[in-house]
Protein backbone atom coordinates (compact mmCIF):
# COMPACT_ATOMS: atom_id res chain seq x y z
CA UNK A 1 0.00 0.00 0.00
CA UNK A 2 2.88 2.63 0.90
CA UNK A 3 4.21 1.44 -2.48
CA UNK A 4 1.67 2.28 -4.36
CA UNK A 5 1.39 5.69 -2.75
CA UNK A 6 4.84 6.70 -3.28
CA UNK A 7 4.56 5.83 -6.99
CA UNK A 8 1.22 7.77 -7.37
CA UNK A 9 3.20 10.66 -5.82
CA UNK A 10 5.87 10.92 -7.96
CA UNK A 11 3.78 10.19 -11.26
CA UNK A 12 2.15 13.00 -10.00
CA UNK A 13 4.80 15.82 -9.50
CA UNK A 14 6.19 14.29 -12.52
CA UNK A 15 3.27 14.84 -14.96
CA UNK A 16 0.68 17.00 -13.41
CA UNK A 17 2.72 19.27 -10.62
CA UNK A 18 3.85 19.54 -7.34
CA UNK A 19 3.71 21.59 -3.93
CA UNK A 20 6.31 24.64 -2.96
CA UNK A 21 6.72 26.41 0.15
CA UNK A 22 7.26 30.28 -0.48
CA UNK A 23 10.38 31.35 1.43
CA UNK A 24 10.78 34.63 1.17
CA UNK A 25 9.03 37.87 1.23
CA UNK A 26 9.60 38.94 -2.71
CA UNK A 27 5.77 37.97 -3.99
CA UNK A 28 4.26 39.63 -0.60
CA UNK A 29 1.64 40.38 -0.08
CA UNK A 30 0.20 37.80 -3.53
CA UNK A 31 2.35 34.95 -1.38
CA UNK A 32 3.50 34.87 1.96
CA UNK A 33 7.10 33.12 3.57
CA UNK A 34 6.52 30.12 4.80
CA UNK A 35 2.61 29.65 2.36
CA UNK A 36 2.40 26.80 0.66
CA UNK A 37 1.54 26.76 -3.18
CA UNK A 38 0.05 24.31 -5.71
CA UNK A 39 2.15 24.35 -8.78
CA UNK A 40 0.92 22.69 -12.32
CA UNK A 41 3.74 21.64 -14.50
CA UNK A 42 3.80 23.66 -17.86
CA UNK A 43 4.72 21.33 -21.00
CA UNK A 44 5.09 23.74 -23.58
CA UNK A 45 6.02 27.34 -23.60
CA UNK A 46 2.66 28.74 -25.11
CA UNK A 47 0.71 27.97 -21.82
CA UNK A 48 2.79 30.83 -19.98
CA UNK A 49 0.78 34.02 -19.83
CA UNK A 50 1.83 37.86 -18.33
CA UNK A 51 0.62 38.08 -15.00
CA UNK A 52 1.16 34.17 -14.38
CA UNK A 53 2.62 33.09 -11.02
CA UNK A 54 5.88 30.64 -11.88
CA UNK A 55 8.03 28.64 -9.79
CA UNK A 56 11.47 28.09 -11.16
CA UNK A 57 15.18 26.62 -10.27
CA UNK A 58 17.18 29.51 -9.63
CA UNK A 59 20.60 28.91 -10.85
CA UNK A 60 21.74 32.06 -8.87
CA UNK A 61 20.26 30.86 -5.51
CA UNK A 62 20.77 27.03 -5.79
CA UNK A 63 16.82 26.61 -5.07
CA UNK A 64 13.39 27.18 -5.99
CA UNK A 65 11.81 30.54 -6.39
CA UNK A 66 8.15 31.95 -7.01
CA UNK A 67 8.45 34.44 -9.11
CA UNK A 68 5.46 36.46 -11.73
CA UNK A 69 6.20 36.59 -15.32
CA UNK A 70 6.17 39.95 -16.61
CA UNK A 71 7.90 39.67 -19.97
CA UNK A 72 7.06 36.69 -22.67
CA UNK A 73 9.76 36.20 -25.99
CA UNK A 74 9.80 39.41 -28.00
CA UNK A 75 8.75 41.62 -25.33
CA UNK A 76 10.55 44.92 -24.50
CA UNK A 77 10.29 45.67 -20.92
CA UNK A 78 11.60 49.71 -19.33
CA UNK A 79 11.50 49.27 -15.05
CA UNK A 80 11.57 52.38 -14.05
CA UNK A 81 10.40 54.96 -11.71
CA UNK A 82 6.91 55.02 -12.79
CA UNK A 83 6.25 51.18 -13.14
CA UNK A 84 7.00 49.09 -16.56
CA UNK A 85 6.51 49.42 -19.86
CA UNK A 86 6.18 46.62 -21.79
CA UNK A 87 6.38 46.78 -26.10
CA UNK A 88 5.51 50.99 -25.16
CA UNK A 89 2.12 50.28 -23.17
CA UNK A 90 2.12 50.84 -19.24
CA UNK A 91 1.34 47.46 -17.42
CA UNK A 92 -1.24 47.99 -14.64
CA UNK A 93 0.59 46.00 -11.78
CA UNK A 94 -2.08 46.33 -8.94
CA UNK A 95 -0.03 43.26 -7.24
CA UNK A 96 3.08 45.16 -6.79
CA UNK A 97 3.64 46.16 -3.17
CA UNK A 98 6.42 47.95 -3.03
CA UNK A 99 8.06 49.07 -6.59
CA UNK A 100 11.48 49.85 -5.04
CA UNK A 101 14.28 51.90 -7.15
CA UNK A 102 15.67 48.77 -9.97
CA UNK A 103 15.43 50.35 -13.42
CA UNK A 104 16.47 48.79 -16.20
CA UNK A 105 15.36 48.12 -19.98
CA UNK A 106 15.31 44.40 -21.40
CA UNK A 107 14.77 42.15 -25.03
CA UNK A 108 13.30 38.72 -23.65
CA UNK A 109 14.87 36.32 -25.79
CA UNK A 110 13.25 33.46 -27.74
CA UNK A 111 12.64 30.59 -25.50
CA UNK A 112 12.81 32.57 -22.29
CA UNK A 113 10.58 34.82 -19.85
CA UNK A 114 10.83 37.59 -17.49
CA UNK A 115 10.73 37.44 -13.92
CA UNK A 116 9.55 40.01 -11.28
CA UNK A 117 8.67 39.88 -7.83
CA UNK A 118 5.34 41.62 -7.03
CA UNK A 119 7.68 42.94 -3.89
CA UNK A 120 10.21 44.68 -5.93
CA UNK A 121 11.84 46.35 -3.49
CA UNK A 122 12.69 42.95 -1.53
CA UNK A 123 13.34 41.16 -4.66
CA UNK A 124 16.29 39.16 -6.35
CA UNK A 125 14.44 39.00 -9.77
CA UNK A 126 15.09 39.44 -13.52
CA UNK A 127 15.88 42.84 -13.02
CA UNK A 128 19.04 42.17 -10.62
CA UNK A 129 19.86 38.74 -12.82
CA UNK A 130 22.43 39.08 -15.94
Amino acid sequence: MLGAAVIAALLFRRHVGFVTRVLADSMWPTLRPGQLVFTRLVLHERQIRHGDIAVVRSAELGRYIVKRVVGLPGDRLVLGSSGLVRNGMQVPEPYVSRAGSKCGAWRVPEGHCFLLGDNRASSSDGSSWR
